[in-house]
C-alpha cells in the first residue's frame, strides 16, 4: 500500500516536471539553426504562396505577447533588391508564427499586405500621372479601406487587392469607403509663370481623373516639384556640404529663413547645371528611380531642394483627421475652395528654402 503511495507520487513528481517543460521550459529555449532554417522555409513558402514573389528572410527569434510565444522575422521581397542592388527600408516587413503544444509552427501572420496594396495603387494611378505630369515622377501612396460597423463606427479592413478594394467601395459608399493619401514628386522644376499655369492645369485634370475613379471624397494630395540637379553626380558631395557649412540668415518676404552662404549656393548651382546638360533623359530617370522611398517622406529630407507644392484635401478628409482644418476652413467660408472645381483653387506655393540660382535671372532670388 505504502508502495503504491510512492509510485502515484513519484508519477506526479514526474508529470509535473513534463507539464513544466512543455508549457514553460521547451517553448523559452533559444532556436537552433535547425529550428531557424524550419521556420525560414515556412515562412518563405508562405509568402510565396499570398504574394507569388520571392522574400529575404532573417532576424529570426521568440517574442512574447498576451501570453503566447511565437517566432518573428524580418521580411524583404527579393525583387526590389535585384531592382535597385540594395535594400530600401520602407519595403521591410515582419511575419511571425504562434508557437503551439510541443513546439507545433502554426501559421504564419504577416504585414506585408499594406506595401502589397500601396505598390498596386501607385501601379493602377501611374499612368495617368506620367500622362499629365511627364516621366520624371515618383509615387508614394498609402490607402486605409474602412467599413462601417453596427454601431456607426468605421473599423480598417483589408481585402489583399486594391482593385477589389476599389470595386467595392464604389458599389456600397454608404457603408464602405477609402482613404487616400497620395504623394507624387515631379522632379522638373518650374522656371516661369507660364509654366507653373500649366501645372495647375495638370494638377486640376488629375483631380477630375480621381474623381472619376471614386478616390477624391477621402484625399490628402500633395504635388511636389524638386529641382531636377539632384538626380546629377555630383549632388551627393554638396548635399554633405550643405549640412556642415554654417548658414546664413536671410530674410525671405517677411519671413527669416537659415540657407547655405550665396558663394556655396552660386557654386552649385552652376556645377549641377553643367552636369545636368551633360546627362541623358534615361539617365536622369534612371538616378530618380534609385532614389529609395524611405527617402520620399512627403516634405522631409526635401527642405532645400523642393521648390513648389500644391498641398490638396478633400472635405470629407478633413472632417476625419485630428488636425482641426474643416472647422477652421468652415469659419473662413473656404469649404467650397476643398471641392477643387475651379483651377483657381489649386495653390502652387513656392518655398521658401529653396537654395538654388534662377538661371533665368542670373541671380538667387533669395540673395
Amino acid at each position: 500500500m505504502r508502495n503504491d503511495e510512492q509510485n502515484k507520487k513519484v508519477k506526479g513528481i514526474i508529470l509535473g516536471v513534463v507539464i513544466i517543460l512543455v508549457i514553460y521550459i521547451i517553448p523559452n529555449m533559444g532556436i537552433g539553426g535547425n529550428k531557424v532554417e524550419k521556420v525560414r522555409q515556412k515562412i518563405e513558402e508562405s509568402l510565396l504562396k499570398d504574394y507569388g514573389e520571392k522574400f529575404e528572410v532573417d532576424r529570426i527569434g521568440i517574442r512574447s505577447a498576451n501570453g503566447k510565444k511565437f517566432y518573428q522575422a524580418r521580411i524583404y521581397p527579393k525583387v526590389h533588391i535585384e531592382k535597385n542592388g540594395t535594400r530600401d527600408s520602407y519595403y521591410y516587413a515582419s511575419a511571425s508564427i504562434d508557437i503551439g503544444t510541443f513546439g507545433k509552427l502554426e501559421e504564419v501572420a504577416d504585414d506585408y499586405i499594406d506595401k502589397k496594396i500601396s505598390e498596386e495603387l501607385e501601379e493602377y494611378l501611374l499612368p495617368k500621372v506620367e500622362g499629365l505630369f511627364g516621366k520624371k515622377v515618383r509615387l508614394k501612396g498609402q490607402m486605409k479601406y474602412e467599413m462601417k460597423q453596427e454601431n456607426g463606427d468605421w473599423g480598417w479592413y483589408s481585402l489583399r487587392s486594391f482593385k477589389k478594394m476599389l470595386k467595392e467601395t464604389i458599389k456600397n459608399p454608404e457603408s464602405k469607403r477609402l482613404e487616400l493619401t497620395l504623394y507624387i514628386y515631379i522632379f522638373d522644376k518650374i522656371d516661369n509663370e507660364e509654366e507653373k499655369e500649366k501645372r495647375r492645369r495638370e494638377i486640376f485634370e488629375y483631380i477630375g481623373y480621381l474623381k472619376k475613379e471614386g478616390l477624391f471624397e477621402y484625399l490628402e494630395m500633395g504635388v511636389i516639384f524638386i529641382d531636377e540637379r539632384v538626380l546629377t553626380p555630383s549632388y551627393k558631395k554638396y548635399e554633405g556640404e550643405i549640412f556642415i557649412t554654417k548658414k546664413d540668415e536671410v530674410e525671405v518676404e517677411g519671413k527669416t529663413v537659415y540657407l547655405p552662404p550665396m558663394k556655396l549656393r552660386k557654386e552649385m548651382s552652376k556645377v549641377l547645371g553643367e552636369e545636368l546638360k551633360e546627362m541623358s533623359e534615361d539617365k536622369v530617370i534612371n538616378n530618380m528611380d534609385m532614389i529609395r522611398k524611405s527617402d520620399l517622406r512627403g516634405f522631409e529630407n526635401l527642405k532645400y531642394n523642393l521648390q513648389c507644392y500644391c498641398i490638396l484635401t478633400s472635405i470629407e478628409m478633413m472632417k476625419i483627421q485630428p488636425y482641426g482644418e474643416y472647422e477652421k476652413e468652415k469659419e473662413k467660408n473656404k469649404l467650397n475652395i476643398h471641392q477643387y472645381n475651379k483651377i483657381n483653387n489649386i495653390e502652387i506655393i513656392e518655398n521658401s528654402e529653396y537654395i538654388y540660382i534662377n538661371k533665368n535671372e542670373g541671380e538667387d532670388k533669395n540673395e
